[in-house]
This record gives structure tokens, C-alpha cells and sequence, in this order.
């Protein structure tokens, strides 16, 4: 999923990376930069930046990273986060988080945020799995993908079979139904899948 870095910046709006005062510095799908700014509302005392804090800022770069690396429609949401501190983070001062991935997979991601001081100093780093969310798929894209590949003798071969499991489908209802009249349309149902299975089924033969 492709954003630029000012697109990126703008979706936390209104949440706890704005809050926080996350300012991203790079957005790339195997990079994520940012800083950010330790205020006292950030601190625990005395005056030194509270881990809660530090953990919350490695999980927004690892979430944008996942996000800028999904597929179009997917989601995600952290399910393990392991954090080592090192050094204070003082009050005042910027910290600078550097994300980057040590593992892409279809249903999970893993990424490493090195938090650093101004004068270089390593103040923690923070290793957490990201799964990954496949976007919904409708009924019609199901039944769209299963004729996506194969001629169209395939294609009418399996129309066929689909036609005579609807109709066998529809005589099983027919069985469990006591109104007369539904039943009555229920078996008529059928016989149509059955009418547009045969038609499909000497096609397949004549041209096999």
C-alpha cells in the first residue's frame, strides 16, 4: 500500500500517535523514521520518558510499516511485543525511532524499533508480530475467482457441475418444506438447474 510521507502523517489525526506528537520522518514499506519530542506529559518522574510511552511510539512504526506492506484492503493488529530499555530518555529532548522488518510473511510481520537519544544513545529496542488481516472477500468475488482461470470448455464444464449441485440443493429444501406452494416452486427451481446443466453438458461433449 503506497502513501506519501505527508499522507502518512496526516491518518493520525485525532489519535494517540498525534497525541503522543509521533512526526514521521521516512515511510517506506521496509523503513519507517520518526521522532518525537519528550514532553512532561510523556514522563514519569523524574522527568524521564515513561515506557509505556516508548513501547507505544516502536508500535505506531511497526503498525505503519505492516500497513505500507499489506495488500490493498488488509488489516492489522500487534499480537506480541517484546521491549529491552537501556537508557533515560530525559525530559525536553528528542527521541528518533528507526523501524525496519526481519521478517514478511502472508499472515504475519515482524519488525525491530531502535529508540535513540539525540547523542546517539540506544534507549530501547522493541521486537513485535504484526498479523496479518485479509480484507473480506464477497460471495461474488468467490464465485468470480472460480472461473477466473481455464478455457471456456472448463469454464462450462464447471457451470455444469455447479448447476446440478443447485438443483440437488433445492430438491433437498423441497424435502424440509410443508408449505405446498414453495415446495411446488422449490422443485421447479431444480428442474431449471437441471434444464441449464444439460444444455451445458452436451456442449462440453460435442467438443471434447
Amino acid at each position: 500500500m503506497e502513501m506519501d510521507l505527508a499522507t502518512v502523517q496526516q491518518t493520525t489525526q485525532g489519535l494517540l500517535p498525534e497525541t503522543l506528537g509521533v512526526q514521521f520522518l521516512r515511510a517506506e514499506p521496509d523503513c519507517i523514521e520518526a521522532e518525537l519530542f519528550v514532553t512532561e506529559a510523556l514522563c514519569t518522574t523524574p522527568g524521564v520518558m515513561h515506557g509505556g510511552a516508548i513501547m507505544a511510539f516502536a508500535d505506531t512504526l511497526g503498525a505503519y510499516g505492516t500497513v505500507l506492506s499489506l495488500s490493498p484492503g488488509d488489516g492489522t493488529t500487534t499480537i506480541e511485543s517484546k521491549t529491552n530499555f537501556f537508557s533515560k530518555a530525559p525530559s525536553q529532548a528528542k527521541v528518533r525511532g528507526e523501524c525496519r522488518p526481519l521478517h514478511k510473511g502472508r499472515r504475519t510481520m515482524v519488525w525491530q524499533t531502535r529508540i535513540t537519544r539525540e547523542d546517539g544513545r540506544l534507549v530501547a529496542l522493541v521486537t513485535q508480530t504484526q498479523i496479518v488481516l485479509p480484507r473480506e472477500v464477497s460471495a461474488e468475488e468467490q464465485l468470480g475467482a472460480l472461473f477466473a482461470d481455464g478455457g471456456t470448455l472448463d469454464r462450462q464444464d464447471l457451470l455444469a457441475r455447479l448447476e446440478r449441485s443447485g438443483g440437488a440443493l433445492y430438491r433437498g429444501w423441497a424435502g424440509q418444506e410443508t408449505d405446498p406452494e414453495a415446495k411446488a416452486a422449490l422443485l421447479a427451481a431444480a428442474e431449471r438447474e437441471d434444464e441449464n446443466a444439460v444444455v451445458l453438458e452436451e456442449l462440453v461433449a460435442r467438443r471434447r
